[in-house]
């Protein structure tokens, strides 16, 4: 308003070189103005702050880093994988945020931005809550990732979030685990901030709000705890994932093969994205690792989905 009506403020100092105050502010406001405008004019204002960002995410161990081969800035020609890697890292961002502050004591946010936070042991209130954040993310995820997914119906939409969410969990639970955990392989993420192990079960269903059959709900808990985790576990540590393959599996889980019956518009879709993120991850191996002979690995990348239904 300021502007528009010429009349800038003045300088209190009238020497328009104003000292900055111990908390880093400027002691008036013409000459804070002015410093932003400076910075604006800035060539480095203006470009990308990827490496900042590189930097920032290795203090987050929790979240996924994203590698400089992804950069969407840096124009690799795999502009699929980039989207995803992008959106992947926002999803988690989301997750991590809305789980550590609907707990009764929240971390400070700074430490929640610093990576500064236990890994509870998971309940169901836990999971429940979670599991809303994730579906939640998931329908964004899917609009940032696959611009025709805004234009599905609302029941076309929820169903694929759902269906994708089903084999999503567990994978991302498994993958994120064996780096959180790589010596404890009994052990895997119930949530984003929450562990799931055979020591859990005991209070698991303390703050479930239905108190019937808890015995045998711990029981049946505990025998998909002591079979199922492990035996994933072990599927990623095989698996031994890149980040671009990682990233691949997102994008073919999503529009997997065996989903729900959808109208064919929706179904050439899913085969389109299919094929071009198929075409960027040969990329991958052919110009990144060097490699002439990919089809079994990618027979394995698709055998490896099938683990997570």
């Amino acid at each position: 308003r300021k502007a528009l009506k010429k009349d800038l403020y003045p300088c209190r100092s009238g020497t328009q070189k104003c000292n900055v105050t111990q908390d880093g502010a400027f002691t008036c406001k013409r000459c804070r103005f002015d410093r932003f405008e400076r910075i604006l004019k800035e060539p480095s204002a203006r470009e990308p702050q990827n490496d900042k960002t590189h930097e920032r995410s290795s203090v987050l161990p929790d979240l996924p880093s994203i590698t400089p081969s992804i950069i969407p800035s840096l124009g690799t020609g795999r502009p699929l994988l980039e989207k995803c890697a992008i959106s992947y890292k926002m999803l988690s961002a989301m997750r991590r945020n809305s789980e550590l502050n609907a707990r009764p004591n929240p971390p400070h946010p700074a430490k929640i931005n610093a990576g500064e936070y236990d890994i509870l042991a998971c309940t169901y209130g836990i999971i429940l809550g979670s599991s809303r954040f994730l579906i939640t993310g998931i329908l964004d995820l899917a609009e940032m990732l696959f611009p025709e997914f805004t234009t599905f119906s609302r029941e076309e939409q929820w169903k694929l979030a759902v269906r994708f969410y089903d084999r999503f969990f567990m994978f991302d639970a498994c993958y994120r685990a064996d780096k959180i955990y790589p010596d404890d392989m009994s052990k895997a993420l119930g949530s984003y901030s929450a562990y799931m192990s055979v020591d859990v079960a005991e209070n698991f269903f303390d703050d479930c709000p239905n108190q019937n059959n808890i015995e045998e709900a711990k029981r049946i808990l505990v025998k998909f705890i002591e079979m199922v985790l492990p035996s994933l576990r072990i599927v990623i540590r095989r698996a031994n994932l890149d980040e671009s393959e990682f990233l691949a599996l997102i994008i073919l889980t999503f529009w997997f093969s065996d989903c729900l019956q959808m109208r064919d518009e929706i179904v050439k879709i899913g085969e389109r994205y299919r094929q071009d993120v198929l075409k960027e991850l040969q990329a991958h191996y052919r110009e990144d690792l060097k490699l002439d002979d990919y089809a079994l690995r990618i027979g394995e990348l698709f055998t490896l989905i099938f683990n997570f239904d």
